[in-house]
């Protein structure tokens, strides 16, 4: 018999390469749905479930992607422990565990089998994983010479002109890889070779199974399921419920602007830069290109030129850990901080700490840390930047109290020359809205009760 499951967790893994032993690395499982078929390819199990918080927050980019919060989890989870021991039950039936992408999935019930101290009968279990055999078969180009392993809406798309609803929710991706599974079975992808079944077994599937694998149709969602995600909130609503005098709008200035030397983000040339401004009547326009400051020089010149007041400033990346630091498990993400020269002091530690940046710091991008700002604070404005920022990121990614802590940290650095800075950018294009200022909605709220 074949149990083909999938999980849904709290995030990714900070290394796939880890043991499940490193409890840290490995994320929670919100939610785990599997289903067991026999030879012939016979739904004999349906199992769903979404698992109780044990002490940690679903942090909202993952609650975009599944649609489990911390709330739905707590009012309709179960025990972990009921739900692996139900899962151990199960799979000790089984001669084969079946998923797409399978070692991630493993490996996260895996490490919760450890944390929990309850013995892994899927250790002994051998894996069939469908995004490694179908590759081949799918046959997408990836950036190398070789084809790229498909992902399961990929997948399901070249065996069935179609895809499934529900992606991204266990059960959902449990009943479509079980489809799959049982095409390629059918479609002699995967072999008997592979399914560790005699030739007469193999024959006997195809003959149960003579033309295309149907979906079943089972309900995926194993609790109601609630719009939890707030789209606009109480704060946005208030900002939009506040009349403007068109005729006396106050001044504005672009403290967080990137030019052409901003490399694959920014697009604006200088020359430009200025022609717009003066025509939206600003007296004063920030830079504050990506880690660099190549454009400081055109910028002072042109702009005082034309008589509107340049304020210098780069937007830092910052390392998550020492400037220093330079493994790939740890060091390859980094955030933002957008840091503004006060005066003639501030300009020279901006050129300073975007040097060591690249001299020093620079691992895929040139980084400075939180010790350099200590050391080099001196004249500098800092504001908190975008979605990227350290602290939007643990809105997104962790919880507000982690935020809080990056907040004092910033403050302690700075004092009174550190500021939340809020985006709301609505944009014509519907993933750029999904992706971007959705986001921005979501952490504004949270962003303004922590500038209180």
């Amino acid at each position: 018999m074949y149990i083909i499951f999938d999980t849904e967790t709290t995030g990714k893994a900070l290394d796939f390469k880890a043991p499940i032993t490193d409890s840290d690395n490995w994320p929670r499982m919100v939610q785990i749905a599997w289903q067991i078929h026999d030879i012939k390819g016979n739904l004999l199990e349906v199992e769903n479930y979404i698992i109780k918080p044990e002490g940690y927050t679903i942090p909202y980019d993952v609650v975009k992607i599944h649609g489990i919060t911390t709330e739905r989890a707590e009012k309709y989870g179960v025990d972990l422990d009921w739900v692996l021991n139900k899962f151990a039950e199960s799979a000790s039936k089984c001669k084969f565990l079946v998923g797409h992408n399978i070692t991630f999935d493993n490996n996260v019930i895996g490490a919760e089998f450890y944390r929990k101290g309850i013995n892994n009968p899927t250790e002994k279990i051998a894996s069939i994983d469908t995004m490694q055999l179908s590759t081949e078969f799918c046959a997408i180009r990836g950036r190398g010479k070789g084809y790229k392993w498909p992902k399961l809406e990929e997948l399901h798309q070249k065996l069935f002109g179609s895809n499934f609803d529900a992606a991204h929710n266990a059960a959902a991706d449990v009943e479509a890889t079980a489809r799959c599974f049982l095409e390629l079975v059918r479609l002699a992808v995967i072999n008997q070779s592979k399914l560790g079944i005699t030739s007469e077994e193999f024959q006997e599937f195809q003959k149960n199974n003579p033309s295309e694998i149907q979906a079943i149709g089972l309900n995926t969602q194993p609790y109601e399921e609630e719009n939890e995600i707030e789209v606009e909130t109480e704060v946005e609503a208030e900002i939009k419920s506040v009349e403007v005098d068109k005729e006396n709008v106050p001044q504005f200035t672009h403290l967080h602007l990137h030019t052409q030397y901003s490399i694959l983000d920014g697009m604006t040339k200088i020359k430009n830069l200025v022609k717009k401004a003066k025509k939206d009547g600003m007296t004063s326009v920030a830079i504050t290109d990506h880690g660099n400051m190549f454009g400081v020089k055109e910028f002072h010149k042109v702009l005082s030129k034309e008589g509107i007041k340049p304020i210098i400033g780069f937007e830092a990346y910052m390392s998550a850990r020492t400037h220093l630091d330079k493994e790939i498990r740890y060091d390859s993400k980094r955030t933002h901080l957008v840091l503004l020269a006060k005066n003639e002091t501030g300009y020279k530690n901006l050129m300073r700490l975007s040097s060591i940046g690249f001299t020093d710091g620079h691992y895929y991008k040139p980084r400075i840390d939180k010790d350099l700002l200590r050391k080099y604070k001196e004249g500098i404005i800092a504001s908190s930047a975008c979605l990227g920022g350290e602290i939007p990121q643990k809105l997104l990614s962790s919880t507000f109290e982690e935020a809080e802590k990056s907040l004092l940290e910033f403050k302690e650095i700075f004092g009174d020359d550190f500021y939340i800075e809020l985006q709301r950018h609505q944009a014509t294009d519907p993933d750029m809205n999904t992706n971007v200022y959705q986001d921005q909605v979501y952490v504004n709220k949270s962003l303004v009760k922590l500038a209180n």
